[in-house]
């Protein structure tokens, strides 16, 4: 008989083989001694066999074809288990084996699944291995929440730390990678300075820095972006995507500067610039006034123009409105009342009471952790109550992470503002305008020898219910 085996193992991190090399050295000498001749090994190396997995088994699909062109006799595996741990799986590879004729061996034993009885019996071991994964699958996700209610790291290390074992290989602690958390306090303050991440990702690139799976292809923009928007690195333990409370990990970043990152990189305003020889500090910031369509820069005749791109309904000299809207910038942050002017004290009262609702808020749902663990209150009443709470943590916290003053725009402010603001690469100096400004650029009339501020008179700064022509600025 042509006999063929398939090999598996579910966990098998460092790809070392060992498991599937014994499954396959066993099946060989039970196929040697019924005098099989093996024809073909398949084999799939950490991969799960459960409903849930994640991952597909390349190698078992090419086994179920291997089987239906009818190019074996008997299907050889160390456990039915091997095969699946999904009752509807184990029925589908049943019926293609009893289709062909096929042989089903495991454990040394031979089944034919035209018997009822071994139909019977290989069924009942398939739901007993399904209920096998689905205990294991309990016992992690339990595993997982007390984990996470207590504060514990779970899973994947986050770059930027190490974690320490004790001698009997326990967990002691998760600690900082100085090295890596230097990578990380570099970005996030290159992002808070109004930096692009994609001119992070090039230089880190450029320096050789390691990225945190150690990949080929290098750093790249979003992952900048996604690395300074987790919690983890201000001592946050997230959980199905929402943070559950305090971490027992020290902190890397400070709340303020990631509240600053978070703030810049999930701006709906924001949009990538991935150009980093853009020259023009209002292109795509100035907005049409009459049709609401971006400003781009093009040549118009001797000069360049600030052009509305949809409609070509306005056009201004570039340097005249540059000019323009960095003298009005600079009387802002010139002013003494600067700060107050961009982030109103009743606003800050605001965070500060979202701050302490959310505060309230997670005080609560330690006291229904307690609860549920002196049970007095079941599992399903305890998720009801954390989905509710978790939401609404989640809101104020989101309300309480605004930023009073981007560091960008604070250390602008004051005397000698003229000469910080010709020390700011383009790149920052447009990330102040779109902070501050909400600019748009009206009609002239015919025979306009200059720039009228009139016809910026809709804009208004950001945040103020009042344009500049309501507030007498232009």
């Amino acid at each position: 008989m042509r006999a063929v085996i398939y090999t598996r193992v579910s966990s098998d991190p460092n790809n070392l083989g060992r498991s599937v090399e014994e499954q396959e050295a066993d099946c060989r000498a039970v196929c040697e001694r019924e005098g099989w001749q093996v024809v073909r090994v398949f084999s799939d190396n950490d991969r799960s066999a459960s409903r849930y997995a994640k991952k597909e088994r390349p190698e078992y699909q090419a086994l179920r074809a291997f089987l239906e062109a009818g190019k074996a006799d008997v299907l050889v595996m160390w456990e039915g288990s091997r095969a699946q741990r999904d009752l509807e799986a184990y029925l589908s590879l049943r019926k293609l084996c009893q289709a062909q004729g096929i042989g089903y061996s495991y454990s040394g034993r031979l089944y034919d699944l035209s018997r009822t009885d071994d139909r019977f019996t290989t069924g009942l071991d398939a739901l007993l291995a399904e209920r096998e994964a689905d205990l294991t699958r309990d016992r992690v996700l339990r595993a997982v929440r007390a984990n996470a209610a207590a504060g514990k790291p779970h899973g994947r290390l986050l770059y930027g730390y190490r974690r320490i074992y004790g001698d009997g290989g326990q967990f002691v602690a998760q600690v900082i990678h100085e090295e890596h958390a230097e990578v990380i306090r570099e970005a996030a303050k290159r992002v808070a300075s109004g930096e692009a991440c994609y001119s992070i990702a090039e230089d880190f690139n450029r320096r050789g820095i390691p990225t945190p799976r150690g990949g080929k292809q290098g750093w790249s923009l979003s992952q900048i972006g996604r690395m300074l928007q987790n919690p983890g690195y201000i001592g946050k333990r997230v959980h199905l995507g929402k943070i559950v409370g305090d971490a027992d990990w020290p902190a890397i970043l400070d709340p303020e500067t990631y509240a600053v990152c978070r703030s810049i990189l999930t701006d709906p305003r924001r949009k990538t610039q991935r150009d980093t020889t853009v020259r023009h500090l209002l292109s795509g910031a100035a907005v049409c006034d009459v049709c609401g369509s971006r400003m781009r820069v093009q040549k118009n005749r001797t000069h360049y123009a600030y052009l509305c791109s949809a409609r070509f309904c306005v056009s201004v000299k570039t340097t005249v409105l540059e000019q323009f809207v960095v003298a009005v910038l600079v009387a802002r942050l010139s002013r003494p009342d600067a700060l107050d002017l961009l982030a109103p004290p009743a606003d800050r009262g605001v965070v500060e009471q979202a701050r302490q609702e959310a505060k309230q808020k997670r005080a609560r749902l330690e006291e229904w952790y307690a609860a549920a663990a002196r049970d007095e209150i079941t599992p399903a009443g305890l998720a009801s109550i954390e989905r509710t709470l978790l939401a609404e943590i989640e809101d104020a916290e989101r309300r309480a992470e605004h930023v009073d003053v981007p560091p960008l725009v604070r250390d602008l402010v004051g005397p000698g503002v003229e000469q910080r603001w010709e020390r700011l690469t383009i790149g920052q100096q447009r990330e102040v305008v779109s902070l501050l400004l909400d600019l748009r650029v009206g009609k002239t009339y015919q025979g306009a020898r200059s720039l009228d501020p009139r016809r910026l008179g809709n804009s208004r700064w950001r945040g103020d219910s009042q344009t500049w022509a309501e507030r007498g600025l232009v």
